[in-house]
């Protein structure tokens, strides 16, 4: 029997791959947190006698343009609860692009979790 010739990894490349790996994991425990947060409180949004209670990223996009800018640093709390800081951090450093950081984050992280 033919014994399999082990391939040896260029040392770059299965660092690179390890990098990429490790990304991607981080990208799908963000991605759940987001759109199937467990444990978590909703974001309530209060429209004269309405309260809408939004339970994720997906909820909070579909009704983005209920929102207004004043609301950005609720928002960016919010998203930090539910476990992304970075898209946070964006949100408290260009608080008038909100809508949009949250619309591409969400595009970003829709195919990380299935469900």
């Amino acid at each position: 029997m033919a014994q399999k010739k082990k391939r040896k990894w260029d040392p770059v490349k299965r660092k690179w791959a390890e990098e990429l790996e490790t990304e991607e994991q981080g990208k799908a425990e963000i991605a759940s947190s987001l759109l199937k947060p467990a444990g978590k409180n909703p974001y309530y949004l209060f429209r004269g006698t309405d309260c809408i209670a939004l339970n994720n990223i997906s909820e909070l996009k579909e009704r983005i343009d209920m929102l207004m800018e004043n609301e950005a640093e609720w928002v960016a709390s919010w998203i930090e609860y539910l476990g992304d800081k970075d898209t946070a951090d964006k949100i408290r450093a260009s608080p008038s692009n909100f809508k949009s950081i949250i619309i591409e984050r969400y595009e970003e992280l829709k195919g990380f979790h299935s469900g």
